[in-house]
């Protein structure tokens, strides 16, 4: 199924979208500090926190918007023509569908996580003084945005296959990352909106602990995916 949803993925614009996102995200640090930064970089300073602090948001804001575009293009390849009729006449079950979405949408994101770790990597060591803890640093939070962005890419899919207007879809995607621009972060209830938890860090976190929001994606992601599952049954309403 997986193979199948990337050869899919070909015939749209998902695999050149994440790409073009995944260089910019990976700029982002770099042209901060090359023309907008005014930081004294002789101080003794972990530099990941200090990148992370001045571009994180828009960072977040990019990947967030990505996951959202890519979660609609992957299902409006099955709109079209009435494909996704058609194979329900196969031995396919809906959910197998989803779950493969989803598994396609979480590797390609690790790889703009990835991309992003460069820029921050390259940014740490050309403009501050050597800091040794830093691959570790990175690795740990690789490791804790893609936790913490799997809910929002579960919610981007659900919404994409409840609607065959791509606009819909893309429309209530872009108010939920609006809504979670507005949340406050000191509240832990508002910070665990699935669209607003990507836009937190590891460092920066005030509503709670990063292991309780950890524990927090992934129950909201098997909530959402055991929603999927049970809305499986319902599509009937919805198409």
């Amino acid at each position: 199924m997986l193979t199948m949803e990337w050869k899919k993925s070909k015939r749209t614009g998902f695999i050149p979208s994440f790409l073009g996102g995944a260089l910019l995200t990976g700029l982002i640090p770099i042209l901060y500090m090359a023309f907008i930064s005014e930081i004294d970089t002789n101080l003794d300073i972990n530099p990941l926190h200090v990148l992370l602090d001045a571009n994180w948001q828009m960072m977040a804001m990019l990947k967030v918007s990505l996951i959202v575009v890519g979660a609609c293009l992957l299902y409006y390849v099955e709109s079209s023509d009435n494909a996704l009729q058609k194979m329900q006449s196969l031995p396919i079950k809906d959910e197998n569908l989803f779950f493969a979405k989803f598994l396609l949408i979480s590797l390609i994101y690790l790889g703009v996580l990835v991309m992003e770790a460069i820029g921050l990597g390259f940014s740490s060591v050309f403009w501050f003084l050597e800091y040794p803890d830093l691959p570790m640093e990175l690795v740990k939070n690789i490791g804790y945005m893609f936790m913490l962005s799997l809910p929002a890419i579960v919610l981007a899919l659900l919404i994409a296959s409840f609607f065959t207007n791509i606009w819909i879809a893309l429309g209530l995607g872009m108010i939920g990352i609006f809504l979670a621009t507005q949340l406050s972060n000191q509240n832990v209830i508002l910070a665990s909106f699935p669209f607003n938890l990507p836009f937190q860090t590891m460092h920066g976190t005030d509503a709670a602990a990063p292991d309780t929001l950890i524990w927090v994606a992934l129950i909201e992601t098997v909530v959402l995916l055991v929603i999927q599952k049970v809305s499986v049954s319902m599509r009937r309403y919805f198409r």
